[in-house]
């Protein structure tokens, strides 16, 4: 939602919200010129033109009951973003995780080429510290989330695929349901120009079968029109060369982990798919600095290293860890997670619990729920517990934030990697260890 309202600021519309507190993103907002409540009124909406509503707000909300009766345009955010992006050549990027990376790295890319590109995305770019851009170009780029099927709402030129797990189980029921509105999704590109697929995910190349549309893949197996070959990484920075029909480019991608070499290699595919200089974008791929709270370095202190990222799905967490371990194989690794909502905890409660090998302690905080209501059993003893055997590691339950903070200092043998990972308000720990670090 911040990023839509920065980039309605940005193309010079008055901006009011609200929120039930203040945050980092709606202060921004404010120093932007947007107009912010703390609290939820029915006042709020008085004189709006258009009311935008996300899926995580209720229908009895007063505020969206006051426009009903008002007579005021109410739009859900995808409603807003698809208007934003008519009348351009708009990119849509998909995926269960790596998404808000690799709009971010194409949007990087089609800037660097100079074509001024727009875009909206669900992360803060910190080249920019903004989760919205407004170009002058004729190319949109957008973060389409499939979490409550909005993503079928847009008409985009190209669509981007990147993988596809079982998550949001609560809202699709089954995994054939998640499937089914991946490939409705791939059907909203423009016929004429068609897809971009991660050949190197399965599910993907099933959903991506018998489209009537151009295909153009990318991934690190045989047959990808857009190859990753002689992966290194070192550190916080991968090596690669990526093989674009005959040519060979060489590529440095300060980023860490394969998941992000895969995220990278999309956003070669869509500049080719759209007939962009793809050695050029990959040349730009070396200046990319990252998306806030994807593997974010919060501190780097003689013998600890705190990173904070936004993971909360077991392919995320899974992605962080394996990247962590391959940089500092040595590390002694402590993760802070943060579980976000009961619904997810329970429909991938064998997956999430397999997905912290690597780790040498897990530190687990309550569920955030994220307006769930706790109704679901959990006994956070028992996850403790599994989550121990299934990924072989030692677990911790810490129910304060200064309680993890205290506890994975100890807990740390340099040299030590401290990773905060969750959804919820987690990365307060990692702030907390920052400022402990710097006493």
């Amino acid at each position: 939602m911040s990023g839509l309202a920065e980039f309605a600021l940005g193309r010079g519309c008055q901006v009011t919200g609200s929120d039930t507190s203040l945050s980092d993103s709606l202060t921004r907002l404010q120093s932007l010129g947007a107009k912010v409540f703390d609290h939820h009124a029915a006042t709020n909406v008085q004189g709006a033109d258009e009311v935008v509503f996300s899926s995580a707000i209720k229908s009895d909300n007063e505020e969206l009951v006051a426009a009903r009766l008002m007579k005021i345009p109410v739009l859900h955010r995808s409603e807003l973003l698809a208007n934003f992006m008519r009348g351009t050549n708009s990119v849509t990027i998909a995926g269960t995780h790596g998404k808000t990376t690799t709009a971010a790295l194409v949007t990087h890319g089609f800037a660097g080429c100079g074509v001024d590109p727009s875009a909206v995305i669900g992360g803060v770019m910190v080249d920019g510290q903004s989760s919205a851009r407004v170009g002058s170009g004729k190319f949109f780029i957008a973060e389409a989330d499939e979490s409550d099927g909005t993503f079928l709402n847009y008409e985009p030129v190209l669509c981007a695929l990147t993988n596809i797990d079982q998550d949001h189980l609560d809202f699709y029921g089954s995994f054939e349901n998640i499937k089914s509105a991946f490939h409705k999704y791939l059907m909203t590109s423009d016929p004429d120009i068609g897809v971009v697929c991660c050949w190197d995910d399965p599910t993907v190349r099933e959903v991506s079968e018998g489209l009537n549309r151009p295909r153009l893949t990318y991934g690190t197996i045989l047959g990808c029109e857009v190859r990753g070959v002689d992966i290194q990484q070192s550190g916080m920075e991968t090596t690669f060369t990526a093989v674009v029909e005959r040519d060979r480019i060489r590529c440095k991608l300060p980023l860490m982990g394969r998941h992000n070499v895969l995220n990278a290699l999309c956003s070669l595919a869509v500049a080719r798919a759209l007939g962009l200089d793809v050695r050029l974008v990959a040349e730009n791929l070396a200046s990319f600095r990252g998306v806030g709270r994807r593997m974010e370095l919060l501190a780097d202190h003689p013998g600890i290293r705190v990173f904070d990222d936004y993971a909360h799905n077991p392919g995320k967490i899974g992605a962080c860890i394996t990247a962590v371990r391959s940089a500092w194989p040595t590390h002694q690794i402590t993760v802070i997670h943060q579980p976000h909502r009961f619904s997810r905890l329970e429909t991938m409660y064998n997956s999430m619990v397999a997905s912290f090998r690597g780790a040498d302690d897990v530190i687990l905080l309550p569920v955030y729920s994220a307006g769930e209501t706790p109704s679901r059993e959990h006994d956070p003893g028992a996850f403790a517990a599994d989550l121990a055997v299934k990924s072989s590691t030692k677990t911790h339950i810490c129910l304060e934030k200064t309680e993890a903070c205290r506890l994975a200092l100890q807990l740390s043998r340099h040299p030590a990697i401290i990773l905060t990972i969750g959804a919820g308000d987690v990365w307060k720990v990692g702030h907390m260890l920052r400022e402990q670090l710097v006493e």
